[in-house]
């Protein structure tokens, strides 16, 4: 009987226990859907499954299609639920592509909590049609786990505390005082080194004392070293640039955000990275559709016991974040290292086995010519293209000593080790700095690679290291110029204060920019650059056919575009046979205008090209601007004739003259022929090519719209046979 008894006992709790077990089901699958349908989904982060990730992460769902904004103001149609925290509200919006939808938590999730998201029904494509149900699930870090991501500054800049220490305190201690330069004690004089003819442009840097104590300029130079800004403070500054939408860009190390400036050096604009991540200071690249991409490197406690033999059961692994940010400052897309690469793809350098492990190091990231990203991991020795749709990994490219690379090389036995920087050129080649941290013996170098994505073959077509070989051991970068000059950032280097150095196709030097032994730059880069702050109208003149000892003088209009006064302090150019007859200092009201007289005087014949910089200075910073100035004495831009002197080749002299934005321009041809007619500004620089035909002789007129030039001095050049001719032409807007 009690054996019966117990039978029945135990089939009535055997029949509970699948009861509740039914209504639990029951339960979940009415609030999270089993049909998930994840995989009709084009991106979603964090990604299904995923663990570690910081208590601020947002969510950020792309199916693929263009989404009804209005169809997200219901209530309740993304249910969020912490296994701590519970329930979640947030803001949902539709970011300015309109497919991302992205919910942003109003509380922080819980560590060491897992998320269920779920989204069942009520949003609706632009097509009419549904989203899909989709649940997913995340996991939040571990507190003991997560580390501070705040970084000191040795790990920032990949740098050491050894070097200059003592000299740095003393230049820290030093009350600043002002040289007869106009420049603070401190400046850290540019030296030219070589000066071959270089491209126009301006350089910029931003030197540091590589102690670092916190000593730091934002520069600007001329190709003579000469600055035409700066601006000195007690915060460590790097990555220092013009971005492609015309803001001039910098990070501030100290406090771990990018800012970005406009034409008069006011700041405009701040990026950091969302999530609960601390910016890295690597690089800020601002994209076409105003977005903007930035990383963030990621302190998480790893079980290496788990991964390699004798590895630390409690180290701090170093992942690595890519982050791209909307107009609006939302998290659009995000890229985890920790869901993509292994910690053992470190080099073998890299130590495994310590306390603290930065196996990734990312130091790069760019928008490629095909929309997608490319990384560059330096502690992998390996760029890594990623889609920016999807996040998935869509080739590995590999170093020296990489241990993913896909590629075969062409023309490069040693690879690159340790790189720094990677850009896609126009051409379609990847230019990469290869800082050669691994090669035997080490050595820097600038590389070109030619890549066949589809057969996964890269063939070294330009390369440039120094004789003797300059070794960097960390920073640096490439940048290619229009013209196909090379401008290379030299980083830290060991003895040798070489910043920057800008390199012909064929290898020739054309100017080399050093800093003093005790300071660096992050990167360096040459831009064409004017400040809008104060402007010359027009911004460069020409003095016509001076005789030798006599003197001729044009006025220009000094404009303050602000509405502070500004004071002008001083003016500078370096050829003695142009002087400024105003006197300084004097003060340019808000919004006024000043007239600047210019005299031209020269002492022997010839053709005088010079830069006048108006400057405006303080104790700790310079705002310059540049008037480009011409002059000659002799005739050697004339007409000459053909030798036939019964042809009559001719180019008349443009009318309107001045001009704004058109003028016409006639020319006569005797027989038929090639005929080539171009612009060029006063330092001979080709600006448009007008015509460049054959043509049937005679007589001819042509509009040229100069819309898109600023004002100034220009030359039109005529060629057909042996016929030449130049004129001048004068924009003033």
């Amino acid at each position: 009987m009690m054996e019966h008894l117990m039978k029945i006992t135990m089939f009535r709790l055997f029949n509970s226990i699948i009861l509740v077990s039914i209504l639990l089901l029951l339960i979940t699958s009415l609030c999270f859907p089993q049909n998930s349908h994840i995989s009709s989904y084009q991106f979603i982060s964090p990604l299904p499954n995923s663990s570690m990730l910081l208590p601020e992460t947002n969510i950020i769902i792309r199916e693929g299609n263009l989404i009804n904004e209005a169809s997200l103001f219901g209530t309740s149609i993304i249910n969020v639920f912490g296994s701590k925290s519970g329930a979640h509200t947030g803001t949902l919006v539709l970011s300015d592509d309109g497919k991302t939808i992205i919910f942003k938590p109003y509380e922080k999730f819980s560590y060491g909590e897992a998320i269920k998201v779920s989204y069942n029904s009520g949003i609706f494509k632009l097509n009419g049609e549904e989203l899909l149900p989709l649940n997913f699930t995340f996991y939040i870090s571990d507190k003991n786990s997560y580390k501070d991501n705040k970084r000191g500054i040795k790990d920032l800049l990949e740098l050491d505390t050894k070097s200059y220490l003592n000299h740095t305190k003393k230049l820290i201690s030093q009350k600043l005082s002002i040289t007869n330069e106009g420049l603070p004690e401190d400046f850290p004089t540019v030296t030219v080194n070589t000066f071959n003819n270089p491209s126009s442009g301006y350089s910029f840097l931003a030197p540091f004392t590589n102690s670092f104590l916190p000593l730091g300029y934002l520069m600007i130079v001329d190709n003579k070293g000469v600055p035409i800004f700066y601006q000195r403070s007690h915060s460590l500054k790097a990555d220092w640039k013009l971005q492609p939408n015309g803001m001039l860009t910098y990070v501030d190390i100290g406090n771990l955000k990018y800012y970005g400036m406009d034409s008069s050096y006011a700041i405009i604009d701040s990026f950091s990275t969302g999530n609960g991540y601390t910016t890295d200071t690597h690089g800020l690249q601002i994209l076409p559709d105003g977005h903007a991409l930035l990383m963030a490197y990621d302190y998480q406690t790893v079980r290496m016991d788990t991964v390699v033999q004798g590895g630390d059961s409690s180290a701090t692994v170093v992942g690595l974040i890519v982050q791209e940010l909307d107009a609006d400052k939302y998290v659009v897309f995000q890229w985890r290292s920790w869901d993509h690469f292994l910690i053992t793809d470190a080099t073998e350098d890299i130590n495994l086995t310590a306390s603290f492990i930065d196996y990734v190091h990312g130091n790069a990231v760019e928008l490629d010519d095909d929309d997608n990203f490319l990384i560059s991991s330096r502690h992998m020795d390996e760029i890594t293209k990623i889609n920016r749709d999807t996040g998935e990994i869509i080739w590995r490219l590999g170093g020296l000593k990489s241990r993913n690379n896909q590629f075969l090389f062409i023309n490069d036995e040693i690879t690159f080790s340790h790189q720094h920087d990677i850009r896609r050129l126009p051409n379609g080649n990847l230019t990469i700095f290869d800082n050669g941290n691994l090669h035997d013996p080490r050595f820097s170098r600038s590389l070109e690679y030619q890549v066949d994505e589809n057969n996964l073959i890269v063939s070294l077509v330009w390369a440039f290291n120094n004789e003797p070989q300059t070794y960097s051991r960390a920073m640096g970068n490439t940048q290619r110029l229009e013209n196909h000059n090379t401008v290379i950032g030299w980083g830290w280097t060991f003895g040798d204060a070489r910043a920057l150095s800008e390199i012909e196709a064929d290898g020739t030097v054309a100017l080399e920019l050093s800093l003093p032994d005790t300071m660096l730059s992050y990167r360096a880069f040459k831009f064409s650059w004017r400040t809008n702050l104060f402007i010359t109208n027009p911004d460069s003149i020409f003095f016509e056919s001076i005789p030798v000892g006599e003197s001729s003088t044009i006025t220009v209009n000094l404009i303050n575009n602000s509405d502070d006064a500004i004071n002008i302090t001083s003016f500078y150019n370096s050829d003695s046979a142009y002087t400024v007859e105003n006197s300084v200092p004097f003060v340019l009201s808000p919004f006024g205008t000043a007239p600047v007289n210019i005299k031209f005087k020269p002492i022997k014949d010839g053709y005088f090209k010079d830069y006048l910089h108006i400057r405006t200075d303080t104790d700790t910073s310079r705002i310059a601007q540049v008037l480009v100035m011409g002059g000659r004495t002799d005739s050697t831009i004339s007409i000459i004739q053909d030798d036939n002197p019964q042809l009559t080749y001719r180019l008349e002299q443009n009318y309107p003259n001045p001009f704004n934005p058109t003028t016409k321009i006639t020319y006569s041809v005797p027989v038929d022929g090639f005929v080539s007619i171009a612009i060029f500004n006063i330092l001979g620089e080709k600006v448009t090519t007008l015509v460049n035909v054959n043509v049937k002789a005679g007589n001819y007129e042509l509009t040229f719209d100069a819309s898109g030039l600023a004002s100034g001095m220009y030359l039109y050049r005529m060629e057909s046979g042996n016929f030449v001719s130049i004129k001048k032409m004068m924009i003033l807007k």
